[in-house]
């Protein structure tokens, strides 16, 4: 209990000002006195209101023609714009409202309710080549995130992160172009001055030979300057991860003995002495490289022409040096063993990978929730949950040839081994995959298998090889886990990225970035005829504005909630209809869109029913007064819409507009609020006014005819349950989770 002074303030001249506000826990037995420090008369009111705010909500609204709003909302519901996203998140059954939680951090809330997205969820999708890079073991710490740049810590070399787990990431590089000289090593220890650099295997077609400059080691970046394009190769696009093996020549010399032109196209080399030689050696001719396949004396049996370079004529007499290879060698590509480190997230973890083979870089489907987004990350199997539809959108240039399609019964559908079947139940394919509207949408239900491959259905190769391996799992949650949840009564220490709370034996981890902190409270009367929501903030809650979202509170067992919206600029009133057109057809046109407006409105939000009668003259009533209008602004609904007579367009303006908070923290939403108006007060007096009680999140405000008035709340608080806590129920109807709301 609270005893003794609760509040004193001087207020300003003709200012409404809070004087005392309750907390919803407690209730207020208050004296009040008012004390005129003046050598003149004054006059003060003194009012008491139920709320803290006066919300004015979006959809239709009685009052104003149309029908009632439907949301739900009953005195000592909470709500909240308070949302946190966690890991691994809740079931709906097991995010019961009202639960308790306190983290590590010392903060402590109570949980609401789960946050269902409802319709349609788009993933923004692209084509990226990406790698898998393993980490070494338990060498994770953070979280990285998706499209952020990781950096190694020795070598300074970068790529953007793409997705991963605790094992591995999927990482984007960017390739060397031919006229890059310097680049990245795995290491350098072995590498010298002049050495053959291989770019590509002996095989490769398009390897290439470059020499190490003089200078060119840098042992600490691990970073090496070559001269590109030796021994008469082509400069090639060096991708990441690029296996290259590095040689130097020998002492083992010796020449061509072949009485002739050693010919292109000959494979047998007769050389002065073959000591030294062994099979599997790389020996340079001139410019050109070949592989020993086997010494017979001194024939020397050759693969000619490789790394890249020409299967040409030598003369007779010419030097035949057998190379050392000095080791293989990661090109374009982080440092052995270095570790990385996000460059947003802080996250890191070392690298562990092999040299002896490339990189495998392979074409993956990248998705994001954000339009134009740069956070695009591979997601091995992608979790779809029941009731929504997901959208691929395919606009990105990106995903020219790989139209997005579905499978259940192969990894690559009809272009599986053996073939599999497409799954088209609930599927729609719009345009063409890279052009601006494409998209593959899938709407999930009850009906949906519940696993499926994305792939993606390209036309080049038979079958289309080049498409192969780009597409993803997808898994169907009939009971997913909601990783995003609204909560309230938020306390003690601020939430941090990483706190952690345990609920059911399950230990709950904040996400990075995942806070929104939001404002919450508590219903205090709902107006569905206005669509005025009255609220107490919860202690230490932020205010409502406008555009913020939050759950109606339906009390019904396991009840669908409905998000709603605190909206500025919804039509209250029109004026100014157009005048009669004889050629527009009577008749009633219900729940119009507008077609065009003159300002600032959301027409795809309004709705209007249009009655014309027999001389086309109209009156209109609002259904729904959308959000975002002007007063003035004018509105245009086309005669295609009205019965397409011939008549003119119809026109009318807005008069009247809500604001979305109706009434803030200092004002009054009626004068039944006032318990005292213009009271008089002679000076150097004070008054006392007792028997004042002020219950759960009410306000006593005040306000002075002059600045000279002080105010002293005087009383004792004591625990209320006057504001009761209407949770919405949940039960378990399936055998787990569920239950009761804590109190």
């Amino acid at each position: 209990m609270t005893a003794g002074r609760l509040a004193a303030k001087k207020p300003g001249a003709t200012t409404n000002t809070v004087l005392y506000r309750c907390p919803t826990t407690v209730t207020g037995s208050t004296v009040v006195n008012v004390c005129n420090q003046s050598g003149s008369a004054a006059t003060y009111r003194m009012a008491l209101r139920d709320y803290d705010q006066v919300l004015h909500l979006n959809g239709p609204e009685s009052e104003n023609g149309g029908s009632a709003s439907s949301y739900k909302f009953a005195k000592g519901n909470p709500i909240s714009a308070y949302k946190v996203t966690l890991s691994p998140g809740f079931t709906f059954a097991d995010a019961i409202p009202g639960t308790e939680f306190t983290s590590t951090n010392a903060s402590t809330g109570k949980i609401l309710d789960i946050f269902k997205a409802t319709g349609t969820v788009t993933y923004y999708t692209k084509v990226l080549p990406i790698s898998s890079t393993q980490y070494t073991a338990d060498s994770l710490a953070g979280t990285f995130q998706g499209g952020e740049t990781v950096t190694g810590g020795g070598s300074g070399y970068t790529a953007v992160y793409r997705g991963g787990d605790a094992t591995g990431a999927f990482l984007e590089f960017t390739s060397y172009g031919t006229g890059v000289t310097t680049m990245a090593f795995s290491r350098t220890t072995g590498l010298a001055d002049g050495m053959y650099v291989t770019l590509g295997g002996a095989d490769d077609t398009d390897a290439e030979v470059a020499t190490i400059d003089a200078s060119g080691i840098n042992d600490v970046l691990d970073q090496v300057t070559l001269t590109r394009a030796a021994l008469g190769t082509t400069a090639r696009t060096i991708p990441a991860g690029l296996s290259s093996n590095a040689w130097s020549a020998s002492a083992t010399v010796t020449t061509i003995n072949e009485g002739a032109t050693y010919a292109a196209g000959d494979t047998t080399l007769t050389v002065t002495d073959s000591t030294g030689f062994v099979s599997g050696g790389i020996v340079l001719i001139d410019n050109e490289l070949c592989s020993i396949d086997q010494v017979n004396g001194n024939d020397l049996t050759l693969t000619r022409a490789r790394y890249g370079t020409a299967d040409v004529d030598h003369n007779d007499g010419v030097n035949v040096t057998l190379l050392t290879d000095n080791g293989t060698y990661l090109v374009n590509y982080f440092q052995e063993g270095e570790t990385i480190t996000g460059g947003t997230s802080n996250a890191s973890a070392g690298l562990s990978f092999l040299t002896n083979q490339d990189a495998v870089i392979e074409n993956k489907y990248v998705v994001s929730l954000t339009n134009a987004g740069t956070d695009h990350t591979y997601i091995g199997t992608l979790q779809l949950n029941i009731d929504l539809t997901y959208k691929f959108d395919l606009t990105d240039a990106t995903n020219t040839n790989y139209p997005l399609k579905f499978s259940a019964d192969n990894t690559e559908g009809p272009n599986g081994t053996p073939p599999g079947t497409e799954y088209t139940q609930g599927v729609s394919k719009v345009g063409t995959a890279g052009q601006a509207g494409a998209y593959t949408s899938i709407a999930i239900d009850e009906n949906t298998a519940i696993n499926l491959f994305a792939y993606a259905d390209g036309t080049i190769g038979s079958p289309p090889a080049a498409t192969v391996g780009i597409g993803f799992q997808i898994s169907i949650q009939t009971d997913p886990n909601y990783t995003d949840i609204f909560i309230y009564d938020v306390a003690g220490e601020p939430l941090i990225a990483g706190d952690t709370f345990t609920v059911n034996n399950v230990t709950q981890t904040v996400q990075q970035n995942g806070i929104v902190a939001g404002p919450y409270g508590y219903v205090m009367d709902w107006d569905p005829a206005k669509a005025h929501l009255k609220v107490a903030l919860g202690e230490g809650s932020t205010a409502f504005a406008d555009n913020t979202e939050f759950y109606d509170t339906p009390t019904l067992n396991n009840g669908v909630r409905v998000m709603t919206k605190v909206v500025d600029g919804k039509i209250l009133s029109i004026n100014n209809i157009g005048a009669a057109d004889a050629n527009r057809s009577a008749g009633t046109y219900a729940n119009l869109t507008a077609d065009a407006t003159g300002a600032s409105g959301d027409i795809a939000t309004a709705l209007f029913t249009v009655v014309v009668d027999g001389s086309g003259a109209a009156t209109i009533t609002i259904v729904n007064g959308g959000e975002d209008f002007a007063v003035a602004e004018t509105i245009q609904i086309n005669d295609a819409q009205l019965g397409n007579g011939g008549g003119a367009a119809l026109t009318f303006d807005v008069a009247t507009i809500s604001t979305g908070v109706a009434v803030d923290q200092t004002a009054l939403y009626s004068p039944e609020d006032y318990f005292y108006y213009d009271n008089a007060i002679a000076a150097n007096e004070t008054e006392k006014n007792s028997g004042i009680v002020v219950g759960p999140g009410q306000n006593l405000l005040v306000y002075s005819s002059a600045g000279d008035l002080s105010y002293v709340v005087n009383g004792f608080e004591s625990p209320s349950g006057d504001l009761p806590v209407i949770n919405m129920t949940k039960v378990d109807t399936e055998g787990g989770g569920g239950g009761t709301p804590a109190p």
